[in-house]
């Protein structure tokens, strides 16, 4: 047995000094990692504030048109309010003597007789009585399958290939 303990040393620290990364190398991987995991984070919040700022926009809008909305609803409310008011009664029988017109006594009033013309109908205050029918809705087999039912039919149905549906 020989033992030659000095060359094959410098041999093996020469490899192990060759393969093995020197000290600037190992910082300059740990701060690109560091680099990269920063820039990922970055993204991902600039993305989240994006997305944070178009929801609050969207909801300012939703917030603008529902006061628009109420808005125009009491303006409807307001001009119906004006125009019960102008087709009252007493509004409409100053308006008919200021045109001109007076109220016409009996002796000018003349009833004629239409043949067909029943008369006004009688006002019905209660809605005719209907008979309700209880029926379960209808749902289709779509939403009341389990998945393993669907994938159970799928595998003992499979679908038709283009080649098979060929003559």
């Amino acid at each position: 047995m020989r033992f030659i303990l000095g060359d094959d040393m410098d041999n093996v620290s020469q490899i192990t000094q060759a393969y093995s990364q020197a000290p600037w190398r190992k910082q300059l991987q740990v701060i690109g990692i560091f680099l990269s995991v920063l820039i990922i984070l970055l993204m991902a919040a600039s993305v989240f504030v994006s997305i944070t700022a178009r929801a609050a926009t969207l909801g300012r809008e939703i917030q603008r048109y529902r006061l628009e909305n109420e808005d125009l609803e009491y303006e409807i409310a307001n001009l119906r309010s004006d125009l019960a008011a102008l087709n009252s009664v007493s509004v409409l029988k100053a308006r008919a003597l200021e045109l001109g017109f007076r109220p016409a006594t009996t002796d000018e009033i003349s009833y004629i007789r239409v043949t067909g013309y029943t008369g006004k109908p009688k006002a019905s205050i209660a809605t005719p009585a209907q008979t309700v029918v209880s029926t379960a809705p209808v749902l289709l087999p779509a939403f009341t399958q389990s998945w393993v039912e669907w994938l159970t039919e799928q595998l003992q149905n499979p679908p038709m290939s283009v080649a098979d549906s060929q003559p």
